[in-house]
């Protein structure tokens, strides 16, 4: 079946065909024969079911967000332009430039077991479609049988027969586009298949990322632990000599124990999150971490960018793999309207057979016992009692489902992205004032302590600035952290860590209906294989009105209730609900209408 793709969007909305297909019946061209004149006796036959015509509008989307707008970048790291791609076009190889850690991504995208169920998923994805393209190949069953049988228990002369039957199983004519629609839907499943697929890598690359640079910064604060350890010990071994000689009250000494017992805490700490981080990159690599790429203490920098670009909002539509996966889901549920479409014509299939039979098994191959048989069937569907139209109605509900899931990834990802760009907002400006402070309180440090060496001050000033000076590092180490995990998110929220540079093998129809044959529509390999890079393709953005001209030239749609009976239903005397028809009018541009009953129930 052909297929109509048409996609927008602008400031504020998206549009996409989702397989939307040209009405059926231009198909079917011109052919003579018994076949053509059982098909038109067919279609008069169920010209009493109300066929719907085939919805060739673009669906639209609405994510209410600015697409063509620069998201709001306000550190100077980060840009916002048409200017600049965003850098989710880089290979993660190219994006990271710490080699142990482009090492440790590769361990996980070979040993990952959720990676790798992404994967076989693909595979999965594509027999399925394979499946569904085999219907459109002819299936010749073979059969072989032996009986004998006697008229009654007391015969003496009980017969014998052979017989051998090759036959054409049941082959449907898609005429109608059925089995077409049903390997759109395949396809486009399996094109949603491998999105989900890119989503779980560019995950399972974020978190080992985000693991290794916890580990390292887990070591940097173990290293400024364990050094501030030593230098409370000798600040407690300084108070206690002093407590001893009476020179100071016990106070410093206290103090200066409760200082050491807060390092040793931030000791214990930093061991605990190391085995933490380690135990999460063990997890995401799928094995132990050699020692060769456990990270350096407190990396400062893990990618190779300066200048960090988000591109455009529009960008996401093509990068990020989850709103690429609702598209293909939005495309499917497009390609099963078209299935349910279908159901109204007639199934046309054909079915044949030969074999040979004899009562003996000499005499089996002989040209006198062989019988054949050919021929068309012809379904109908003539009164289902509203059967058809429920299953178009869940069809097109189906679809507006899979398209709020489509706005709703967009603006997902347009959050994921701005909450990203908020978090970095600030960082640079924290982190100057964090190494401003630690300058301070080293000086006041340096102080205190000459000051107290002097004998002009106590004990207490020196402990306090310690504190105040440990606090400020930590205080530095987790910024400098912060700093690496957003350069990683928002690497992610853009979509950058999937397989730009490994094609995806799309599958193609191997096998051509006889349908298309008779009708001489049979497509070349060319056309198969831009049908496939079309159907791969995301939605293009167009200008605002391009937009508006699409929504205009929709279709307009109203509901008329006509009661053939009002009944009282709890039995209070009142009549409070009314049974009847609800009329559904659809006016096309040609000023052509439809009208498709339903019956149910309305509250008045």
């Amino acid at each position: 079946m052909s297929a109509q793709k048409t996609s927008i969007t602008n400031s504020s909305s998206v549009a996409i065909t989702a397989i939307d297909a040209q009405p059926a019946l231009s198909r079917l061209r011109k052919n003579s024969g018994r076949l053509l004149g059982l098909t038109a006796l067919a279609i008069s036959m169920a010209a009493c079911n109300t066929i719907p015509k085939a919805d060739i509008n673009p669906v639209l989307a609405e994510p209410n967000i600015p697409m063509q707008q620069t998201y709001g970048a306000f550190d100077q790291e980060t840009v916002s332009t048409p200017e600049q791609p965003s850098i989710a076009a880089q290979r993660w190889q190219n994006f990271y430039s710490d080699e142990r850690l482009k090492g440790l991504i590769a361990l996980g995208l070979d040993k990952n077991k959720d990676f790798e169920s992404a994967r076989l998923a693909i595979e999965k994805a594509r027999a399925q479609y394979q499946i569904t393209d085999i219907n459109d190949a002819l299936a010749i069953n073979g059969s072989a049988g032996y009986t004998r049988q006697a008229q009654n228990r007391v015969s003496t002369s009980p017969n014998s027969s052979y017989n051998v039957q090759l036959g054409l199983a049941s082959y449907e004519l898609d005429f109608w586009g059925r089995i077409a629609s049903l390997k759109d839907q395949a396809l486009q499943s399996f094109l949603a298949t491998t999105a989900a697929k890119d989503a779980t890598q560019i995950s399972l690359i974020s978190n080992i990322a985000q693991s290794y640079a916890n580990l390292s910064y887990s070591l940097a604060q173990l290293k400024l632990a364990e050094a501030t350890v030593q230098s409370r010990e000798q600040s407690l071994f300084i108070a206690n000599k002093r407590f001893e000689a009476g020179i100071d009250p016990k106070l410093p000494s206290l103090q200066a124990s409760a200082s050491l017992e807060n390092a040793k805490l931030a000791v214990l700490r930093a061991q605990s999150s190391i085995l933490q981080s380690r135990n999460a990159l063990q997890y995401l690599v799928g094995g132990a971490i050699p020692n060769e790429l456990i990270p350096t203490p407190a990396v400062s920098n893990i990618t190779t960018q300066q200048i960090f670009s988000a591109g455009l909002p529009s960008e996401l539509l093509r990068y990020r793999p989850d709103v690429l996966q609702a598209e293909y889901n939005l495309k499917a549920a497009g390609a099963n309207i078209e299935v349910a479409r279908a159901a109204y014509y007639p199934s046309i299939s054909l079915a044949s057979s030969v074999g040979v039979s004899s009562s003996s098994l000499s005499d089996l191959f002989k040209n006198s016992a062989v019988g054949w048989s050919f021929g068309p069937n012809i379904s109908v569907p003539i009164f289902d009692a509203g059967r058809l139209d429920a299953n178009y109605d869940v069809a097109q509900i189906e679809r507006k489902q899979t398209l709020a899931s489509y706005e709703g990834a967009i603006q997902t990802a347009f959050r994921e992205v701005s909450d990203v760009l908020a978090t970095r907002a600030t960082l640079g400006e924290q982190l100057q004032s964090q190494y401003r402070l630690q300058d301070n309180f080293e000086q006041t440090y340096q102080i205190a302590d000459a000051r107290f060496k002097a004998g002009l001050d106590n004990y207490l000033d020196v402990l306090d600035a310690q504190r105040s000076l440990f606090s400020t590092q930590q205080g530095i180490l987790d910024l400098e952290l912060q700093k690496i995990i957003s350069q990683i998110e928002l690497y992610q929220a853009l979509g950058g860590g999937a397989n730009l540079d490994v094609p995806t093998v799309i599958p193609v129809p191997q096998h051509t209906n006889l349908a298309q044959i008779v009708t001489g529509s049979v497509k070349s390999a060319k056309a198969k294989a831009t049908n496939a890079i079309q159907a791969a393709g995301s939605a293009p953005v167009v200008s605002p009105q391009e937009a508006l001209a699409i929504k205009q030239s929709q279709t307009t749609k109203t509901t008329t209730f006509e009661p053939t009976a009002i009944v009282d239903v709890n039995d209070d005397g009142r009549k409070d609900a009314a049974v009847g028809v609800v009329t559904e009018e659809t006016r096309f541009n040609d000023a052509s209408v439809e009208q498709v009953p339903v019956t149910q129930i309305v509250e008045p």
